[in-house]
């Protein structure tokens, strides 16, 4: 996703990622891919969404993308003043698309502008509340809230609710906090970032993270979502023990991760132990964070192998869903 590509509302989805752009004066085409057949880049159901100038999100394919991206901006250069506007059609992946996987997508551009604004409101306020939609297939049909009784409408494209995000817990906004919060960005999670002190924070996130200032960042991981992910990296050990130890004590985190080094794992689970935390506890305080396979020191590095461990440690959890 480009840097200049606003992204509040994205823990919603792409309506809200569209509604902000809209409201910034800007046409947006939402990219469904609506089936699949063969090897494809990305599984049905997968969307971005593409404005004149930029995109959010991917739908994969290298040359199949830029195929798309013209279209939309076709699209988006088309002044008609017709509401719902869409195209569907599909892609055989092979030499004529400089592809060479040998499988075929379908997909959806649906165009949304102003008019179609408020309609796309209301449908952010029923995909809040856990809802699917139901794209049509053609032009001048008005995207609709799923229900069993469109199941059998050939030419309705389904999609399910959203899967409720993560929330993500980053105490410390740090250099590692900053590399990292662009890289967590698809993976399902919603990510606020804690601090003490408001010029620790970066200039902007863009909306891909909640800056949250607090003196007592503790008291957020008190008040912290049950199933949570907790990242530790603050400027200060004590602060680093203090947040750890309430998550430990409350004991319902989903992950929780410490910067630092085995030394430092070490003296934590003593000092731990000995405010009362038993070794089950102990035992799921993962410290150094981070994959073996990274070990490069800079901030980046550290960020990378962190968002790696994260991902890993999200397909073994739905693994065993």
């Amino acid at each position: 996703m480009s840097k200049n590509m606003p992204i509040e509302g994205a823990s919603a989805g792409w309506i809200g990622v569209a509604l902000g752009l809209i409201e910034a004066g800007e046409d947006v085409v939402l990219v469904t891919v609506t089936a699949t057949k063969g090897s494809s880049p990305r599984d049905h159901g997968t969307q971005m969404l593409i404005t004149a100038t930029d995109i959010w999100q991917t739908i994969g394919g290298g040359a199949v993308e830029f195929d798309v991206m013209a279209r939309a901006r076709k699209m988006l250069g088309d002044p008609a003043p017709d509401m719902w506007q869409r195209q569907h059609f599909t892609v055989i992946l092979g030499p004529d698309m400089g592809q060479c996987c040998g499988g075929q997508m379908s997909l959806l551009l649906e165009k949304f502008t102003a008019k179609e604004a408020v309609d796309l409101a209301v449908l952010k306020t029923a995909t809040d509340a856990g809802a699917g939609l139901s794209h049509p297939l053609s032009a001048g049909m008005a995207l609709q809230v799923y229900t069993p009784a469109l199941r059998s409408e050939a030419a309705l494209f389904h999609l399910p609710a959203l899967p409720r995000q993560t929330p993500l817990f980053i105490y410390g906004a740090g250099h590692v906090a900053r590399a990292l919060v662009p890289r967590l960005g698809g993976l399902g999670f919603e990510i606020f970032l804690v601090d003490i002190d408001q010029s620790r924070f970066p200039d902007r996130l863009d909306g891909a993270a909640q800056m949250l200032l607090a003196k007592s960042p503790e008291t957020i991981a008190l008040h912290a979502p049950e199933a949570a992910v907790h990242l530790v990296m603050t400027h200060s050990h004590a602060l680093d023990e203090a947040i750890c130890l309430q998550l430990l004590t409350r004991g319902d985190f989903a992950f929780l991760g410490l910067i630092g080094s085995k030394t430092k794992r070490a003296r934590f689970v003593s000092r731990l132990g000995a405010a009362g935390i038993g070794p089950a506890m102990l035992d799921l305080l993962t410290c150094p964070i981070g994959i073996d396979e990274i070990n490069g020191k800079s901030p980046a590095h550290v960020a990378l192998s962190i968002a790696a461990q994260l991902a890993i440690w999200q397909e073994l959890r739905d693994a065993e869903a």
